[in-house]
């Protein structure tokens, strides 16, 4: 199957989160619009640049994942120009604020700008990758724009097919209430009652347990609530920041 089949088969942009204020927006609105930072050349990740014909130029990747979803979007027919590192946001990360930029801005023929953030199924548990999409979140509500948080063919929705793997779970959830859990560790536990990577990532997500994975970390603790409540319980991000907002001016 060729990539232009799978990508009129295969539409990402489906699963795209919107907000109250979707907008749709002139071509000119990006005009001006450049990448706000250099991706990195780090030799232990696949980083080099790909020539866009769509966009009349070399496109940078940092990831085999991000060049897989470059040649996606240049086969993609809803795709009408795309920007990497489009735009540089601000999350807090417990009590310090921080900036991030995601890794594409893409412009569709429906006139709508989406913000997407490239991950594998992993990353997408990652603690620090939700502090980050609770600021993405923020930041594309209030500009119109959608978010998208995928690894070129799925979404976090993916583990909802998932089976748990109920005596891993147990004893993770046993482990996890007296200590942190490394990778060693965790290796043996999954071993041990022949869980597969999915299935120890479902126990992560169902369980709402704190993850890192360099350097490797499973513990209870802290947790992205915003997060889970928009990408795992399905609410509307709009109703919970009114919902809050009215709970601060009651308090």
């Amino acid at each position: 199957m060729t990539l232009l089949m799978a990508s009129k088969k295969h539409d990402i942009f489906k699963k795209v989160l919107w907000f109250d204020k979707k907008t749709q927006f002139d071509i000119s609105y990006f005009d001006f619009l450049q990448p706000q930072r250099t991706v990195s050349n780090d030799p232990r990740y696949l980083s080099g640049t790909f020539y866009s014909e769509k966009c009349k130029r070399h496109i940078q990747y940092e990831s085999g994942l991000e060049l897989a979803f470059i040649r996606f979007l240049e086969q993609s027919k809803r795709v009408v120009f795309y920007y990497e590192q489009p735009v540089r946001i601000s999350y807090w990360r417990g009590r310090r604020k921080q900036t991030y930029t995601p890794d594409f801005g893409v412009f569709l023929d429906s006139k709508e700008f989406v913000i997407v953030e490239v991950k594998d199924l992993s990353g997408m548990l990652e603690n620090r990758v939700q502090m980050k999409m609770e600021g993405l979140m923020n930041f594309c509500s209030t500009r119109g724009f959608g978010l998208l948080l995928t690894n070129g063919k799925e979404t976090i929705d993916i583990f909802r097919k998932i089976k748990c793997n109920r005596k891993l779970e147990k004893e993770i959830l046993q482990v996890t209430h007296d200590h942190i859990i490394g990778r060693k560790e965790c290796n043996e536990l999954i071993k041990k009652h022949g869980a597969s990577r999915n299935e120890f990532l479902k126990i992560i997500l169902k369980n709402h347990l704190t993850y890192r994975s360099y350097p490797f970390k499973l513990q209870t603790g802290k947790r992205n609530e915003l997060f889970h409540q928009v990408f795992i319980q399905k609410k509307r991000y709009d109703d919970l920041i009114i919902g809050s907002l009215l709970d601060k001016l009651k308090s």
